[in-house]
């Protein structure tokens, strides 16, 4: 078998009973059968959670002594991985067992055993259905094959990779495919492509074309491939970290994570959206980015926990979940904030009859995204959750855009200099929104509020001439002339990105108690160039205004420096398939913070995926790698180390990798194809053969 260019002396056929043990011996090995777990028991960790739970949570499990120790770790095991934790339903758990339903349902027919045991069981339970599945029975002088399709957000995998199933000797069940270990051979039935993978390939492309035959060079779209035909290690490490992604070292982070989470409280019970109030501002800084301002307000003051202090004091302690998905649901990215603070007895006079609110940033490019907000008061063990829809607007050619109107209390200066790390400062101004849902008011008051006109960076019509603004107030209910107030906006005041922050204040005096909207509305020179945004709000006599106590966010000015905010910025990005953009964002993530993972890996994958080899190495240079970085990425890096001429140093990288993962089959494959380069024969056979045997005992999950 050829990999990588240089010969393994194992056997073709050897290998196979290799890769057919490894492939076949998930957690109910001999050495697991030894094992005197009852029956409920051994079912629950050889089979329910065999490639969802991590090697030292099993090791935990085998010591206990009783059921009742088992059924608490049992419990506790779950709630951990409930995606909304203190909550009485789990919705990971139900996921989970209906996904074994499903692959005993569908995957044992023709397997001569039990769906979860099978490749195609193991990768449903573990990831879920893909987006696409390609079936391929029955064609000209191929095995049957599937090709399952899947867009992917853990940061251990490829963001899209395939993975292929065939039947090795056209019947039983479908084994997972290795282009490098398998090669395109073992796709064709036909004896003119035994030890040829061109004529293989063209086998394949004659017989269901182009595409597949790509996908049986590499699972991992857009990877380049090499005109000499050698295979790349890609495809391995990305099939070794789905076989054992419990243990991936972002899995463990997360799950040790979580259950920090839990042993610090016994319960949490979580309350729906009736008792949390969310404001949302979409906002264009000074920079002429775009983010999302939010405020979180609880709908009574006793909601929060106020314990008094034997100093006199009062503390408060409140933890805030924000889950970004796109608007199909896939999660981007996930911001979680603890904030604790202490009140004075002369402050808290002056809050206690305020609802508590909390005020934060999330760094959102123009698109469409659904959050998941859990507000949580741990002193009282009790979280809020809502869910909202929020579009980010875009300013096109020949377009304004009001992206919202924001009703405040009062408005104060603040450091420009601090634009995009103060929630609702516009234009060096800090604004404290309103209780907005709904928004009440009395005729007593005046409705304050201030508003952005977005137009597209360096418009002539923003600059031109001035904008007409119309300020209306009516009922909706009722048929009558509403209040109109007309003025204008000097195009001066536009900034180079094109944006102006206006506002106004309207009387209510003389309104009738009711339903109300406020309409915004600007038109420019020409007729298509207008926007409008609207208000609700209700008047009611002698109801007094609200004014909520809130405090920030913490840490916004640690995260932009530290580079977070660029991170998840580039997450967004790159959610939309603006590849480009997204890159940009990850470098300037890694040049602030050379440990961050995500947009090393992120950024690795995409100048590897454009051959950019040069751009790999230069990101060695600035940032290195670091204890936690993925053995995909180490292996790109060392490919790419290869590709420029530096076999040497790509050695040098493995070897030191490889003393801190001595079990990482793919690194090792990796190190036997650096040393093959730099003519070290005896090591090149000798690291290969440690490779392939890791290869074969890893597809045990533990």
């Amino acid at each position: 078998m050829q990999t990588h260019g240089f010969k393994v002396s194992l056997s073709r056929s050897l290998l196979c009973v290799f890769l057919s043990v490894s492939m076949l011996t998930p957690a109910w090995s001999a050495r697991d059968k030894k094992e005197k777990l009852p029956g409920y028991y051994s079912d629950w960790l050889n089979r329910d959670v065999v490639y969802i739970i991590t090697k030292q949570e099993k090791r935990d499990f085998l010591e206990l002594k009783t059921d009742k120790d088992r059924d608490a770790f049992i419990q506790r095991f779950w709630d951990i991985r409930n995606p909304t934790p203190g909550s009485p339903s789990n919705a990971y758990k139900d996921e989970i067992y209906s996904r074994i339903a499903y692959a005993d349902a569908h995957f044992s027919i023709g397997s001569g055993e039990e769906g979860w045991r099978s490749d195609r069981g193991r990768t449903y339970i573990t990831l879920g259905a893909p987006q696409q599945i390609e079936k391929h029975y029955g064609a000209a002088n191929l095995r049957p094959m599937e090709i399952w399709f899947y867009s992917n957000t853990n940061p251990s995998l490829p963001p899209f990779f395939n993975v292929l199933f065939y039947q090795r000797d056209n019947i039983g069940d479908y084994r997972f495919y290795s282009p490098s270990m398998d090669g395109p051979a073992e796709l064709v039935t036909g004896m003119e492509a035994i030890n040829n993978p061109g004529a293989a390939l063209k086998v394949i492309r004659d017989s269901v074309g182009p595409e597949v035959a790509r996908v049986a060079q590499s699972l991992i779209p857009g990877e380049p491939l090499d005109p000499s035909g050698n295979i790349s290690l890609r495809s391995d490490v990305m099939l070794s970290i789905l076989r054992n992604l419990a243990n991936q070292p972002s899995n463990v982070d997360e799950i040790n994570r979580r259950r920090q989470n839990i042993e610090s409280v016994i319960s949490r019970m979580i309350l729906d959206s009736q008792n949390l109030d969310i404001f949302m501002l979409p906002v264009r800084g000074l920079n002429g980015l775009t983010r999302l301002d939010y405020a979180l307000r609880l709908h009574d003051p006793s909601d929060l926990t106020l314990a008094k202090l034997p100093d006199g004091q009062y503390s408060y302690t409140v933890e805030v979940r924000v889950r970004v998905f796109t608007k199909d649901k896939k999660l981007i990215f996930t911001q979680q904030k603890s904030a604790a603070g202490k009140l004075s007895d002369e402050r808290y006079s002056e809050v206690k009859h305020a609802v508590f609110g909390y005020e934060g940033i999330l760094p959102l490019p123009p698109g469409d995204y659904s959050l998941e907000f859990l507000l949580t008061d741990w002193t009282k063990k009790v979280g809020f959750k809502a869910e909202r829809e929020i579009t980010i607007p875009a300013a096109t050619a020949g377009t304004f855009v009001i992206p919202g109107i924001l009703p405040f209390s009062n408005a104060e200066s603040v450091n420009p200099s601090r634009d995009g790390t103060i929630p609702f400062a516009l234009a060096g101004v800090r604004f404290t929104p309103l209780q907005a849902a709904p928004l009440v008011m009395n005729q007593m008051q005046e409705l304050k509020v201030a508003y952005q006109i977005w137009a597209p960076p360096n418009s002539e019509s923003a600059s031109a001439q001035a904008l007409s603004v119309q300020y209306a107030v009516g009922q909706p209910a009722l048929v009558g002339t509403p209040t109109v107030i007309k003025e204008s906006v000097d195009p001066s005041a536009f900034t180079a990105t094109g944006s102006v922050v206006n506002g106004k204040k309207i009387s209510l005096s003389g309104k009738a108690d009711g339903n109300y909207i406020l309409t915004v509305s600007v038109s420019g020179a020409q007729a298509f160039e207008r926007a409008h945004a609207s208000l609700p709000f209700q008047i009611i006599a002698d109801v007094p205004l609200s004014v909520p106590w809130d405090i920030d966010e913490p840490e916004i000015d640690g995260d932009l420096v530290n580079g977070v905010l660029d991170q998840q910025r580039g997450l967004s990005y790159m959610a939309a398939g603006e590849a480009t953009e997204a890159r940009h964002w990850f470098r300037a993530a890694l040049d602030k913070n050379h440990s961050d993972e995500i947009a090393r890996a992120q950024l690795v994958q995409a100048y590897y995926s454009l051959n950019a080899y040069p751009a790999v190495a230069a990101l060695l240079d600035d940032a290195g790698v670091t204890p936690q970085t993925g053995s995909g990425t180490i292996v790109q890096i060392a490919e790419s180390l290869l590709k420029t001429g530096n076999p040497s140093r790509a050695v040098s990288l493995l070897q030191d990798t490889i003393h801190s993962r001595p079990d990482d089959g793919p690194l090792y494959l990796a190190l036997a194809d650096s040393y093959r380069q730099i003519g070290n024969a005896a090591d090149a056979e000798r690291m290969a053969l440690k490779g392939q045997d890791l290869l074969k005992n890893e597809t045990a999950p533990h």
